[in-house]
């Protein structure tokens, strides 16, 4: 039953459908009572719920606790939620004894004392008008790796695609408090222990208690063996018109999947479907379509007709976007990328500005994100990038000069203090967002007039934005060239004009920031500006390119002293 469902019914039970005599008596039955513990072992199962008349809570117990005889142990509980573990102590020749106490004792069943409570009801009186809440056992938590997510209000974990899933959710609405957890985590958690689940219940039903108790009583058993739910039903007054029913007792719920399958979840080996790419089969020398299942690809080592892990399959372009436009997600490095939490990609690009992957690393991707992947599929138009040839396959070292890593080595690198120690700090990074970081900073891989805008933005936030303004104009005071009329960038040319830099120098460093704050100051930030014309991949990685020397140009002027404060 979903979580909807759960609480929709716990707030219609309280009050009988209808108000007449044959719906009140069908109400005391608690046959509704009964479908609601049958329907609610799958999805999100009730764990913990205590509401104005309905009380559940749930423990695990070792299977082995569970003899021939349980169910007349198990109808003596007689507890309520823990509120976790404690401490006392006892005399023993007239000294005090400390000892810990477990979060379930003396429940009034042998088979439930010292049993694995899953939620807790702790209290903290007096702390922001929330004296109780509810808390997870962290020993199911950690098993489970789930953790406490605010803003779903439940305990979650990542799936295969990086997605925050609710995995235990805790609801607090007018007075009912109701927790759950998923089935399939419940019972993976119950075969790793070797356990079952008992949930204990009592349903009290009345449209008015009596203030003494009525003098007829009428009290049966109820049995459903092979579901495993066993209860006292009470019924108070005439037992044709009833003025009020407890139903109390308790249900086992077992892990009923497949031992062989939980097996190949606690290996990791669980079946999972592959997707199919067209790939360049070096090995055979022809383009093909071939399965991503790693039992269907060759290697260098074992004789075979199949095609090698390592033919890749070549992709448009746009199929990085997806990535760039969710930083908070993923995060795309150079030639790798990387979802949080979940997977990770290898990839490059070729000189015609296709995405290449290897077809060993897509077996890798979960199979939704394969078929992602598949849509942007196509057959090459050149080879694997020559970068990838040589570290991939020649095994060599990547020394080809990439404007773009070269850049970010020397933003990370950009020194604070010139050579003799003097503090220098002329450009350090800016607090940026993740969505306009070092790491978010890439190539403009497609023709999309988005994907240039967001990476000039974030490139003018990181060097523009990095500009020390403070520093620049204090260093213009000590110069005599403060001009308060200027920016960072013209007050930084001024500077290095009064330092008598060479004219060409000073347009080398600062033609290429000029040019960058233009582009995100009246084409990107304000509507109506036209991009330069052309292919603006090629636009921006020579954008990129002429940054990247202006920045290591000028980090080397730091270091020399010939902008540090008080120098001549």
């Amino acid at each position: 039953m979903r979580l909807k469902d759960i609480i929709d019914y716990l707030r219609h039970q309280e009050v009988p459908v209808v108000s007449s005599q044959d719906a009140l008596r069908t109400w005391h039955t608690h046959e509704d009572s009964l479908k609601f513990l049958l329907f609610t072992t799958d999805n999100d199962v009730p764990i913990y719920i205590s509401g104005r008349n309905f009380f559940l809570y749930s423990l695990i117990v070792p299977l082995k606790k569970l003899g021939a005889n349980y169910v007349e142990d198990l109808l003596k509980w007689n507890s309520t939620a823990s509120s976790g573990y404690g401490y006392g102590y006892s005399y023993s020749k007239s000294e005090p004894m400390p000892f810990l106490s477990e979060p379930m004792e003396h429940t009034g069943s042998k088979i439930l004392d010292d049993s694995l409570p899953v939620f807790f009801l702790r209290y903290f009186p007096g702390y922001k008008n929330r004296e109780a809440y509810v808390e997870i056992n962290q020993r199911i938590s950690h098993v489970l790796d789930i953790h406490w997510v605010e803003e779903k209000h439940a305990w979650c974990k990542l799936n295969e695609l990086g997605e925050i899933v609710p995995i235990a959710y805790w609801v607090e609405q007018d007075g009912l408090i109701l927790c759950t957890l998923q089935k399939e985590e419940l019972e993976f958690y119950l075969f790793l222990a070797n356990a079952c689940l008992v949930r204990v219940f009592d349903v009290s039903r009345s449209l008015a208690w009596a203030a003494t108790a009525p003098e007829n009583r009428q009290d049966d058993l109820y049995k459903d063996e092979q579901n495993e739910i066993y209860a006292r039903r009470t019924l108070l007054g005439d037992p044709y018109n009833p003025i009020a029913s407890i139903f109390r007792g308790f249900q086992i719920i077992r892990c009923k999947k497949p031992r062989a399958e939980l097996l190949l979840k606690l290996k990791g080996e669980e079946p999972r479907a592959y997707a199919s790419f067209i790939i360049w089969d070096w090995k055979h020398g022809t383009i093909r379509e071939w399965t991503s299942d790693p039992k269907k690809l060759g290697n260098y080592f074992v004789e075979s007709d199949l095609p090698f892990g390592t033919s890749p399959a070549f992709f448009k372009p746009d199929v990085l976007l997806r990535y760039r436009q969710d930083p908070s997600r993923y995060k795309v490095h150079d030639r790798w990328i990387e979802c949080k939490g979940a997977w990770s990609l290898r990839y490059d690009i070729n000189a015609e500005g296709q995405v290449h992957v290897y077809i060993c690393d897509l077996s890798h991707l979960p199979y939704q994100e394969q078929l992602y992947w598949k849509a942007f599929n196509e057959p090459p138009k050149a080879g694997i990038s020559l970068r990838a040839f040589k570290t991939d396959f020649e095994g060599e070292w990547d020394e080809f000069y990439d404007p773009l890593q070269s850049l970010k080595e020397t933003l990370r690198k950009f020194p604070q203090q010139d050579e003799k120690g003097n503090l220098c700090p002329i450009w350090k990074m800016p607090q940026v967002p993740e969505t306009r970081d070092l790491t978010f900073l890439g190539y403009v891989v497609t023709e999309s007039r988005k994907e240039w805008e967001d990476q000039i933005l974030a490139l003018a936030q990181i060097l523009v934005e990095g500009l020390n303004a403070s520093y620049i104009n204090k260093l213009a005071e000590a110069r005599g060239c403060r001009d308060e009329k200027l920016g960072s960038i013209k007050q930084l040319a001024r500077i290095l004009e009064y330092a008598a830099l060479p004219s060409d120098e000073i347009k080398f460093i600062i033609e290429p920031l000029n040019e960058l704050w233009y582009l995100r100051s009246a084409i990107v930030a304000h509507a109506g500006g036209n991009p330069p014309r052309g292919d603006l991949r090629q636009h921006f990685r020579s954008l990129v390119e002429k940054c990247d020397l202006a920045m290591r140009k000028l980090s080397e002027l730091v270091k020399t002293g010939c902008l540090s404060y008080g120098s001549d």
